[in-house]
């Protein structure tokens, strides 16, 4: 891992949405850090990105967590009145992705397989893409949880299944900014918008009780 914030590479480690956490220091967020680690041949993907991840926060950083159930603002993702508009995922058009099996070894320069329900989400300026084969709707709302939203998103769409999906939407200027440099799309759709548009999907306004992450305790790590 390169360049990451401890804020980021908590929420990787822990498996939460940034706004799911609490108690987050500023260094936590403008500091970044690069970890090099070696594992057992043999460990999983759930295992080095879960548990051997925590260990070494704990270890290096002094991290102490807990998680506590909270009411929080949230929104449904809901079907839209005109029905859905994503097309369910066609067998062999990704490669499965288990996360109790060792992660996957890429031969050198070989293209980088299209797992499924591993949807891809990348940014420029303030336009957003989301894309994927094989995407469970839960996993949608998951990452689109952590795209900058203000609130978690709960899946209440009742769908079961992978779709293969493509959204794109422009995200709000952040309160108070200038705006200098940032890339915006004038032609872009807000998320809700897109979501409507692209995947015949809605967010409504909702409270729901959702698990966050509370930071007890967390040092700034010594040299190496």
């Amino acid at each position: 891992m390169q360049n990451f914030s401890l804020k980021q590479i908590i929420l990787f480690a822990y498996d939460v949405p940034r706004n799911q956490v609490s108690g987050v220091q500023s260094w936590m967020e403008s500091d970044h850090f690069d970890i090099q680690a070696t594992s057992a041949t043999d460990a999983t993907v759930k295992q080095v990105e879960g548990p051997m991840l925590r260990a070494l926060l704990e270890e290096r950083f002094h991290l102490k967590v807990h998680r506590e159930l909270m009411e929080r603002p949230a929104y449904d993702l809901t079907v839209d009145k005109g029905g859905v508009k994503m097309h369910p995922s066609r067998e062999g058009n990704c490669t499965p992705y288990a996360m109790d099996a060792p992660p996957p070894l890429a031969a050198q320069d070989a293209p980088r397989p299209t797992y499924c329900d591993f949807p891809r989400l990348t940014g420029d300026g303030l336009n957003w893409t989301l894309e994927g084969n094989g995407v469970t709707v839960g996993k949608l709302a998951a990452t689109l949880s952590r795209s900058g939203l203000d609130r978690p998103i709960v899946d209440r769409t009742g769908l079961t299944g992978g779709f293969d999906l493509q959204l794109k939407w422009t995200a709000d200027m952040p309160e108070g900014s200038p705006g200098s440099g940032a890339t915006i799309d004038p032609t872009g759709a807000s998320i809700f918008t897109a979501l409507r548009e692209q995947l015949g999907l809605k967010l409504e306004s909702a409270k729901e009780p959702v698990e966050v992450l509370v930071i007890e305790h967390v040092e700034q790590p010594s040299e190496n």
